[in-house]
């Protein structure tokens, strides 16, 4: 099966629109130039929209960048951790009704150059461009929904995971940037100045709140952001990894067919996400020791899916963060807004029970899961 299946005509939506000029030609070269002619109208759409707004950028840098730089983050950041498909959406976007905290939406995601000077302009562009709910799971966009600030750093600089998503044939090389495990150290350290830098800029933007930051790829990061936020807090959440595989295969193929500049070839992309979720595991698995025992919560998504209320309150208690009483009215009519919703069903296939049985195997006995065999399926 190659990529064709998944094409969508899909133009506006593209995400390099809203990186910087620079960053434009920083990842072109890196991939050789290499942008198939089919895709060349969403290429075209976003470059003219980054020249077109690129002054944006350049003032805002001269208007805020010494503030950027003097801002000191006084509360370390709650991060969200665990793989794509786990739920982490629906706790950031509940989280995300607590009005004493931060959060990082699609505003700051995808023009995380241009945010703080041109907020109602940004935000205008960003609801004209985005779909009115994503195509994987129906869940609502708008320019004040939450995303990870993923997005944020790729638009910036080489070292955003996502980009990969753009750059199909090299998403090995952006699965790199997980970790930095197979990066040159000074990789690391630029993309350390990048990040710190942006949580400057939304501590700014907050008047020193503190952050609720969602982001799967910091699952591998565990070491670096405690380096650099020691009293940082962590809600990690799993799921039974048939399911999850199937969902997350799903949603890779749906961002593909929407950001792709390049062909991909499905058994890369399957590779690649197997792959990756067992190297996230195992830097897990090593480096969740080194976060303090009250500094953890562990959430397992059908549980959280049955009762979501039970587990943000356990996560304001046992992480000990304020704020959960005055918010919990709005908490309570998000998630009962919510109780229709139903996840998309996935046929458990006996390929899928292979995939996962080869890779993830250490990962489903640690969660505790059954173990499901090729054949057993109805």
């Amino acid at each position: 099966m190659n990529e064709n299946k998944y094409i969508h005509l899909v133009v506006k939506e593209e995400p390099l629109a809203g990186f910087t000029l620079s960053n434009i030609f920083r990842v072109l070269w890196q991939n050789k130039f290499r942008i198939h002619i089919k895709y060349w109208p969403r290429f075209w759409y976003a470059i003219t929209l980054a020249w077109l707004t690129a002054p944006l950028g350049w003032i805002e840098k001269i208007r805020f960048n010494r503030k950027i730089k003097k801002t000191v983050v006084k509360t370390d950041p709650l991060f969200i951790i665990g793989h794509y498909r786990t739920g982490t959406t629906f706790l950031i976007t509940t989280l995300a009704h607590d009005k004493s905290k931060g959060y990082v939406s699609n505003l700051e995601a995808y023009a995380p150059h241009y945010f703080l000077a041109f907020e109602k302009f940004t935000k205008g562009l960003l609801d004209y461009s985005l779909p009115e709910s994503r195509p994987m799971d129906d869940v609502i966009m708008g320019s004040d929904e939450p995303t990870e600030e993923e997005y944020a750093i790729g638009a910036t600089d080489k070292f955003g995971f996502y980009n990969g998503f753009i750059f199909p044939k090299n998403f090995k090389l952006y699965s790199q940037y997980n970790s930095f495990d197979k990066c040159p150290s000074k990789d690391l350290v630029n993309w350390r100045k990048r990040y710190d830098y942006f949580v400057k800029k939304m501590t700014l933007k907050y008047d020193g709140k503190m952050l609720f930051l969602k982001n799967p790829a910091n699952t591998y990061r565990l070491k670096t952001i405690l380096d650099m936020y020691p009293n940082a807090k962590f809600i990690h959440i799993y799921r039974d990894p048939y399911e999850m595989y199937s969902s997350t295969l799903r949603f890779f193929r749906e961002v593909f067919a929407i950001y792709a500049l390049q062909t991909w070839k499905d058994e890369d992309l399957q590779e690649g996400i197997l792959e990756n979720y067992k190297e996230m595991y195992e830097k897990f698995n090593v480096d969740r020791k080194l976060i303090p025992k009250e500094n953890l919560v562990e959430i397992q998504y059908e549980e959280f899916l049955k009762k979501p209320m039970y587990f943000i309150e356990k996560v304001y208690k046992d992480l000990r963060i304020d704020g959960f009483e005055d918010s919990k009215d709005r908490f309570i009519k998000y998630v009962e807004s919510q109780a229709s919703f139903k996840p998309n069903k996935h046929t458990i296939s006996d390929d899928i029970i292979t995939r996962v049985n080869k890779y993830w195997d250490f990962i489903r006995e640690q969660h505790g899961y059954k173990k499901l065999e090729p054949n057993s399926q109805e």
